[in-house]
C-alpha cells in the first residue's frame, strides 16, 4: 500500500466561501490547512501544492478551482487532498468536472479526513452523491436567506448598512434589524434637499455643512467621522429611500416602501431630480394614480391613463417651458440651465388623457386632474344626506336590529329543536338495527338502515348549516344598510381629504362604465 500511496502526487485543496452567513458551519481555512497536513503527515503523502481560496462553489467560475483542474489534466498531479468533498463542489458543473476527470484517468483518488474516493463505480457515486448534497444545501440556504431578505423588505426595513441620516440598529439579531433616523444628522440632509430646491449650489452645500454645520460622517472602525463630500451629496439626493422607496436588489425592478417615516416628500425629491438633470441616476417608474383603469374615452373607448406634466417658470427671464425628455433642464427662451437657476419655480400637472389604442387619431382633450375631481364631487353632492338623518337611521336600524334579534331566538330554539329531535331519531335508528331480535333483518333490513341513515343525516347538516347562517345573515344585512347610510353621508368629505387609494374606491362605489368626454368626464 505504501508504494501505491508513493505513486500518487496530491495538489491539497482549501477553501473558504466568502459569504460567510452561508457557510458559518464550515471551518475555516487555517483550520482545513491544518487538518490535510495531519492527514499528509499520518499517511506521509506526497503533496506537490496546497491551494486555498476565498470564493464561494454555489456557481463556477473559481480561479484556483480552475487552475488545478488543469494541472491535473496536465498530468502534474493525479490525486486531491481536502478537507470535504463540498470544499470542491457545490455545483453540478465543478462536480463533473472532478468526475470526468476520474473516467479519463487522469484522478486516481480524492482523498478526505473521513473517507477516501478511487475510481470505482461506487465511489464515483458516493461522491456525486456529495456533489449533490452540497448543491442542494447550498440551493437551501440561498433560498432561506432570499426569503429572510424578501420578508424584511416587505417589513419596509431595507437589508445592508443605512443610508446617511440613518442608522442600523445593532442591538437586533442579525436578519431583524431595522433603520432608525439619525436625530444628528438627518435634519441636516433634509435641509440640504430644501436648500439645493431653493437655489443653492452642491458645491456651496459641501462648504455649509463642512464648516457652518460641522456635518461629519458616523464614526466606524475604520473609516467615518470625516466631512460628506460632494459626490456624497450627490448619492443622497439621487437616493428615494429619502422619500419612503427602495429598490432591492439595486436594478431588480422590484421596490418597496420603507417602515418608518419619510424624510422629505416626493414632491421635493422630485425636483430635485429635475433640477439635477442627467445626473439623477433614478427615475420615477410608478405614481399612484387614482382613477386609471376604471374610466373610458367618450370618443374611442379605449382605456384612460393619467401622466405627469412637468413645468419651470426660469428666475432669469420668467418664461414657463417643460420638462421633457428632449429638454430635461434648459430655458426655451433664454437657455439659462437649472442647475445656474437661483430658486427655480417647478410646477406639476396631472392629466387625465385617452391611451388612444383603439383609434391612434381620438380627439379627445385631456382633463386636468382638478376638474376631473370637481365633476366626481359634483357627483357625490347629488347623493348626499344630512348627518341629522344618517343618526335617526342609524337609531332605526338598532330598533329592527332588536326585532330581529328577538326572531333570531325564536328560530334558534326551533332549529335547536329540530336538530335534537333528529339527532334522536338517528340514535333510535342505529338502536333498532344492533337490537338481538333483528339478527336476521326482519325488523330492519340493511338496505332499509342505509336509506334513512342517509336521509337523517342529510337533515341533520342542513339544519346545522341554517343555525351556522342565521346571525351571519342578520349581521350581513344590519351592516350593509349601515355602511350605505354612512357612504351617503361622509363620501364628499372623505374624497376631498383622502388619498388616492380612497378616492378610488369611493368613484368606483358611485357605479361603473365611466366615460371621459371635455365637457363632461362622468
Amino acid at each position: 500500500m505504501t508504494s501505491d500511496i508513493q505513486k500518487l502526487l496530491y495538489l491539497g485543496y482549501a477553501r473558504k466561501s466568502s459569504e460567510d452567513n452561508k457557510e458559518r458551519q464550515a471551518a475555516s481555512l487555517p483550520e482545513q490547512l491544518y487538518a490535510l497536513e495531519g492527514l499528509k503527515s499520518r499517511h506521509h503523502l506526497n503533496v506537490i501544492e496546497v491551494l486555498n481560496e476565498s470564493r464561494s462553489a454555489h456557481e463556477k467560475g473559481r480561479q484556483v478551482f480552475e487552475s488545478m483542474i488543469t494541472r491535473i489534466e496536465k498530468g502534474e498531479a493525479n490525486a486531491i487532498l481536502t478537507w470535504h468533498p463540498n470544499r470542491l463542489a457545490r455545483n453540478m458543473t465543478d462536480g463533473g468536472k472532478i468526475i470526468d476527470l476520474f473516467d479519463s484517468g487522469k484522478l486516481t483518488e480524492v482523498c478526505t479526513p473521513s473517507r477516501t474516493y478511487h475510481n470505482t463505480p461506487e465511489d464515483k457515486f458516493m461522491l456525486t452523491l456529495e456533489f449533490g448534497l452540497s448543491k442542494k444545501d447550498s440551493d437551501d440556504k440561498s433560498v432561506v436567506v432570499k426569503r429572510g431578505l424578501e420578508g424584511k423588505c416587505r417589513k419596509g426595513w431595507r437589508p445592508g448598512v443605512a443610508p446617511s441620516g440613518y442608522m442600523n440598529d445593532k442591538g437586533t439579531e442579525s436578519g431583524f434589524r431595522r433603520i432608525y433616523a439619525d436625530p444628528e444628522r438627518l435634519p441636516y440632509i433634509i435641509k440640504m434637499f430644501e436648500l439645493f430646491r431653493s437655489g443653492t449650489s452642491v458645491v456651496e452645500l459641501h462648504r455649509i455643512a463642512r464648516d457652518e454645520w460641522g456635518y461629519r460622517t458616523p464614526q466606524k472602525k475604520r473609516t467615518g467621522g470625516k466631512p460628506l463630500s460632494i459626490s456624497g451629496i450627490y448619492r443622497i439626493f439621487n437616493d428615494p429611500y429619502y422619500f419612503g422607496t427602495y429598490e432591492y436588489p439595486v436594478g431588480s425592478g422590484t421596490w418597496f416602501g420603507v417602515g418608518h417615516e419619510p424624510a422629505i416628500k416626493e414632491e421635493l425629491y422630485t425636483d430635485v431630480q429635475i433640477i439635477l438633470g442627467n445626473k439623477a441616476q433614478y427615475k420615477l417608474k410608478h405614481h399612484d394614480y387614482a382613477f386609471t383603469s376604471i374610466i373610458t374615452c367618450g370618443c374611442c373607448s379605449a382605456r384612460v391613463t393619467a401622466e405627469m406634466k412637468h413645468q419651470c417658470i426660469c428666475s432669469s427671464c420668467k418664461t414657463k417651458f417643460s420638462l421633457t425628455i428632449n429638454n430635461p433642464d434648459i430655458c426655451t427662451n433664454c437657455g439659462t440651465k437649472l442647475s445656474e437657476m437661483k430658486a427655480p419655480k417647478l410646477l406639476h400637472y396631472i392629466y387625465y388623457r385617452s391611451t388612444r389604442h383603439k383609434d391612434k387619431s381620438c380627439k379627445q382633450k385631456a382633463v386636468r386632474v382638478e376638474e376631473l375631481e370637481r365633476q366626481i364631487d359634483e357627483e357625490l353632492s347629488q347623493i348626499e344626506i344630512p348627518q341629522s338623518f344618517v343618526d335617526w337611521a342609524v337609531k332605526q336600524i338598532q330598533v329592527m336590529n332588536k326585532d330581529e334579534a328577538e326572531f333570531r331566538e325564536n328560530t334558534l330554539e326551533t332549529l335547536s329543536q329540530a336538530h335534537q329531535n333528529a339527532r334522536k331519531r338517528l340514535d333510535n335508528l342505529l338502536d333498532l338495527k344492533i337490537a338481538p331480535n333483528n339478527q336476521d333483518g326482519s325488523l330492519l333490513s340493511d338496505e332499509e338502515y342505509k336509506k334513512r341513515k342517509t336521509e337523517l343525516e342529510a337533515e341533520i347538516s342542513g339544519i346545522e348549516r341554517q343555525l351556522g347562517t342565521i346571525d351571519k345573515r342578520m349581521f350581513e344585512v344590519a351592516d350593509r344598510i349601515t355602511e350605505t347610510f354612512t357612504f351617503a353621508a361622509t363620501a364628499r368629505k372623505r374624497f376631498d381629504v383622502g388619498d388616492n387609494k380612497t378616492k378610488r374606491k369611493i368613484l368606483m362605489s358611485l357605479g361603473s362604465h365611466f366615460t371621459l368626454r371635455t365637457e363632461n368626464c362622468v
